[in-house]
């Protein structure tokens, strides 16, 4: 491994409009080719790019003007307008994964799609809302809607309020002071120019939850943790709606305590569909007419999900009045967290 200096200094921006209630927006940074770049996001997540580091999808060099796209999902809003479903594929079995923050890193060259070239690395370092202790990394695939492993989270998280000590280092636990980084290095190619315009850019430490990625692709990242599967019930349900409307397409299980947010399709109700044993559950699903209908909250509270294990059961999904036009009534009306 390479000991690498970053310090925090980032260039200016350019922020998209606010999108539709079915995306999160992307922020857009212009992208120097010669130089080594870095950017802040509006969270306060960094962003650590080297010279020449995305490719035309044919691996020609771009000849126009290159735009990096970031986004970041926090809330089970943002995974449900986002269409982000949180189940990793492992071994051939679905576990369920809880999140403390995603991001999606894209790059154009005056609008057509781009990838990193093959001996790059781009370091990506999330400011999240919420910690987990054993965080992993994982990448998203799109076409089976599932995670899959991918590296290793690094903690750069730093609190101004702790006096420094040898067992808070970069890279390792939660660090107090500017210091060297003993992980993989951002620069494979060596190339020193890349750590001068770090080394040149003294900045104070930014205090909160920061965890640590290497890309070497891109795509959709999360840093999650793994939920128990002892904790996961299977059972077959059956989803009706109490004004006799036909369920939606998918149907979307939501727990109170865990950041979290499963969708199930009905090719899944059979084999695939499991309920964590805590209270708290939140399932609904989205009609045609733009209306959503959910269990009724606290419906399951009192019931003994154990004893639900391999047997059949009927949810009745109450439809809402309130078709919602934004993700705060989303959130609102379905009681999933929207922070």
């Amino acid at each position: 491994m390479k000991q690498v200096l970053f310090i925090f200094l980032f260039f200016g921006l350019c922020v998209t409009s606010q999108s539709q209630i079915n995306d999160v927006p992307f922020m857009e940074y212009d992208y120097q080719s010669r130089g080594c770049n870095g950017f802040k996001y509006g969270t306060g997540s960094l962003i650590f790019v080297p010279n020449n580091a995305f490719c035309m999808e044919d691996g020609s060099a771009c000849t126009g003007k290159i735009k990096i796209k970031y986004r970041e999902f926090h809330s089970q809003t943002d995974m449900l307008v986002s269409g982000l479903n949180m189940l990793l594929q492992r071994d051939g079995k679905d576990l369920i994964l809880e999140s403390v923050g995603m991001f999606e890193l894209r790059a154009e060259c005056d609008g057509k799609p781009m990838r990193l070239c093959d001996d790059k690395v781009v370091q990506v370092r999330m400011k999240c809302k919420r910690n987990l202790p054993n965080l992993q990394a994982f990448s998203y695939d799109d076409k089976q809607n599932r995670w899959i492993d991918y590296g290793q989270v690094y903690d750069f998280s730093y609190d101004k309020a702790k006096p420094y000590s040898e067992s808070n280092r970069w890279g390792n636990s939660p660090v107090n002071t500017a210091d060297s980084v003993d992980v993989e290095s951002v620069n494979p190619d060596g190339n020193e120019s890349y750590q001068k315009v770090f080394a040149s850019m003294m900045g104070e430490l930014p205090d909160g939850y920061f965890k640590g990625m290497n890309i070497k692709k891109l795509g959709v990242f999360n840093y999650d943790g793994v939920l128990n599967d002892k904790d996961a019930i299977p059972m077959i349900p059956e989803f009706v709606v109490n004004t006799g409307d036909a369920i939606g397409e998918v149907v979307y299980v939501a727990y109170a305590k865990r950041n979290t947010l499963i969708t199930y399709y009905p090719s899944d109700f059979a084999e695939r569909f499991v309920l964590l044993n805590m209270k708290g559950i939140k399932i609904f699903t989205k009609l045609k007419d733009g209306s959503y209908a959910t269990l009724k909250e606290g419906g399951l509270d009192k019931s003994n999900i154990k004893l639900m294990q391999g047997t059949k059961q009927k949810f009745v999904l109450e439809k809402q009045p309130i078709k919602p036009k934004t993700k705060e009534e989303l959130a609102k009306v379905t009681k999933i967290s929207n922070t």
